[in-house]
């Protein structure tokens, strides 16, 4: 599959970079750590959420028909984000350090990168330097202009699915901030974050998710 390099614009279409999230009071915010279930199986980053190794996973629900799942195994770290079929659905993950107590953003649209938040602010995207995870994208599939090259296309309705290197972060909890973009929700684009009012720059407004052993 072709990595292709977006115009800034359409990027930004499709990362609906200021998200506006809700929650129901199912998921209201808590100080107790949201337990993360085990899976006996290595989950298959295949755009879909819907798998059998998905159904032990620990679920979130979000409005307009979002739902997170997230589940574990010795190894890795797995999340997935089911959309509706006409949504793009972006994952933006972002993860404590707990060492350093520096913020790693994980980003997923088009393109995949991670970038670090320092006490000098944050970094540069290292697009498609996967170091230590791996993900599903948004495909790409053709261009609406093949003869002028204009007008890249994208498939609706796959989900976003990563997996992170257990190794990578340390303890058996972890803080994260998730936000989710490219959303069509009431006629219009929309995106989330959980929990709600979380700032990505700001650990203190995450949540916290610990590992079942």
């Amino acid at each position: 599959m072709p990595r292709l390099f977006l115009p800034p614009l359409l990027f930004a279409t499709l990362l609906c970079a200021q998200p506006a999230a809700a929650e129901r009071p199912l998921q209201a915010r808590s100080h107790d750590a949201i337990s993360i279930k085990p899976s006996q199986r290595a989950a298959l980053l295949d755009g879909r959420c819907g798998n059998d190794e998905w159904d032990v996973a620990t679920k979130i629900e979000l409005p307009a028909q979002v739902a997170i799942y997230l589940m574990h195994d010795r190894e890795y770290f797995y999340l997935c984000v089911k959309g509706k079929a006409e949504d793009y659905t972006g994952l933006d993950l972002y993860i404590e350090h707990e060492e350093t107590g520096h913020l790693h953003h994980f980003h997923l649209s088009a393109q995949m990168g991670e970038r670090v938040h320092t006490d000098k602010g944050w970094g540069e995207s290292a697009t498609w330097d996967l170091k230590d995870y791996a993900g599903f994208w948004i495909p790409y599939f053709g261009l609406e202009d093949p003869e002028n090259r204009k007008g890249p296309k994208f498939a609706r309705g796959t989900h976003r699915q990563m997996q992170v290197l257990r190794k990578k972060f340390a303890g058996t909890t972890w803080n994260m901030m998730i936000g989710v973009g490219a959303i069509r929700h009431e006629g219009k684009g929309a995106a989330f974050v959980y929990p709600e009012g979380a700032v990505n720059s700001d650990k203190s407004t995450w949540r916290k998710y610990s590992f079942s052993e």
